[in-house]
């Protein structure tokens, strides 16, 4: 499959505007009650087309300093060199980006760089350094929580095949979460008391993990046995067979399936309620050279904080859990390639994208 060129795909569009911005919105919304020197913070995987920070900040949700001329509060991971230098030179700051692979920078840890630091004279090309530079990425990343809004829109499969079920990048998903859970903005000190995820994956099942898939079954199992939960899964898919659900709609079980993990380890663990919002299901042409299609799934999420969480003795309850999985098949799953069939729909897609690369070329 050739390179998507996200300055053109509706699809994907299709999801920004539907999905990301009204979201941002809502979160934009939120962060006006705080001090208002702390800017709205958007940590993202924007490819060098950086589409969605451009919306943003056309759309005024992200804003860019007339001293500095750079983009306050936006920050970015990217492997590729690059494609680092673009988006750096569009947002205005190579200090707001995180080069490297994601989950390296997240769980980086390496006893040869005890004691040292990126500052240290070590030779460029030595191993030491390559090791130095996630290390120093992985610092200031760390130190760049909390955020507002964190979109992962990564590529490839959340569970590839023999990698085990609790991956390097599942791993890096629920570190960031404690993170933003123990974090204090650096101005007031103080903690965020809600945020939005964006978490993007491919599906394909003949690509995922049996024994993911499997686990993934068992939890949708354990949650039929509560009863308002079983009348809207049964309303919603016209039986309660989570094989034949697995079988015969992999992706949309799989959208019912993962944010409940999610879900469960925050209002358990962390002390986020989380309100999940609806995911997007499109297709991608097999980039396998397959003769068929992969989905691709965004999902949206809302965290709230609970107030003095292990300090209480009303702590969340499986009803609450409950009512908060029920909220997943209550929002549903919009099946954008359908949408966009609607000539009217695209076309104002194609012309709002133009408007967004129009706009962002401003800066090259």
């Amino acid at each position: 499959m050739s390179h998507i060129n996200y300055s053109t795909d509706i699809p994907k569009h299709y999801v920004r505007r539907n999905g990301w911005l009204s979201a941002c919105r809502k979160q934009a919304a939120f962060v006006k009650k705080r001090s208002k020197r702390i800017p709205l913070r958007y940590f993202t995987f924007c490819a060098a087309d950086a589409i969605d920070v451009f919306m943003l900040e056309r759309e005024g949700v992200v804003k860019r300093s007339e001293d500095s001329g750079r983009l306050e509060g936006v920050y970015f991971c990217e492997k590729d060199d690059e494609a680092f230098g673009t988006i750096a030179a569009l947002i205005g700051s190579p200090e707001q980006g995180f080069r490297g692979k994601f989950e390296k920078i997240v769980l980086f840890s390496d006893d040869d760089t005890e004691g040292k630091s990126i500052e240290d004279d070590v030779p460029f090309t030595s191993e030491v350094r390559k090791k130095l530079q996630y290390k120093d990425a992985h610092s200031r990343f760390q130190s760049s929580f909390p955020f507002d809004i964190i979109n992962l829109d990564v590529v490839g499969v959340l569970f590839p095949l023999r990698k085990g079920i609790i991956t390097p990048l599942l791993k890096s998903i629920i570190q960031i979460l404690q993170w933003q859970t123990e974090s204090n903005f650096s101005i007031n000190n103080k903690a965020s008391d809600q945020f939005t995820l964006f978490l993007t994956s491919h599906i394909d099942p003949d690509r995922t993990d049996r024994e993911a898939i499997g686990q993934l079954k068992n939890r949708l199992r354990d949650n039929l046995a509560y009863e308002k939960f079983r009348i809207e899964f049964g309303n919603k898919f016209g039986h309660e067979d989570v094989d034949k659900l697995a079988g015969e709609q992999f992706s949309e079980f799989f959208c019912v399936a993962l944010p409940k993990y999610f879900i469960h380890h925050a209002l358990f663990t962390l002390g986020w309620k989380v309100v999940h919002g609806p995911s997007f299901l499109y297709a991608r042409e097999n980039k396998w050279g397959e003769n068929k299609t992969y989905q691709i799934m965004h999902s949206v999420s809302v965290f709230e904080r609970i107030p003095d969480f292990e300090q209480r003795l009303d702590q969340p309850t499986i009803s609450t859990y409950t009512d908060a999985v029920i909220e997943i098949l209550a929002k549903g799953i919009v099946l954008v390639d359908a949408l966009i069939e609607n000539p009217e729909n695209s076309t104002m897609l194609e012309e709002d994208l133009r408007q967004i690369v129009e706009y962002r070329d401003r800066f090259s």
